[in-house]
């Protein structure tokens, strides 16, 4: 499986007091389903359905960080690898 690039920045996805975790929170508070707030960051930040589930969860910190970094490869030891 090949992820789709996303148009969001390692520093953006690093904090998690951008506009783009804040819009996923709103979303989820206005009654947005899973599926439907995976569909518009996929829209919106590009990505595959994995990060787009990840980017969400770590917005609503059910899911770390690292693990959405790790994904992405852009985790501090992904780095260190190279």
């Amino acid at each position: 499986m090949t992820m789709i690039t996303t148009t969001l920045s390692s520093e953006t996805i690093k904090d998690l007091k951008t506009v783009e975790y804040q819009w996923v929170r709103n979303l989820c508070r206005n009654g947005y389903l899973e599926n439907e707030i995976n569909y518009y960051i996929q829209t919106c930040f590009g990505g595959d359905e994995v990060f787009a589930d990840l980017f969400r969860k770590v917005a609503l910190n059910q899911e770390s960080l690292y693990v959405l970094m790790r994904y992405l490869k852009c985790a501090p030891s992904n780095r260190e690898r190279v």
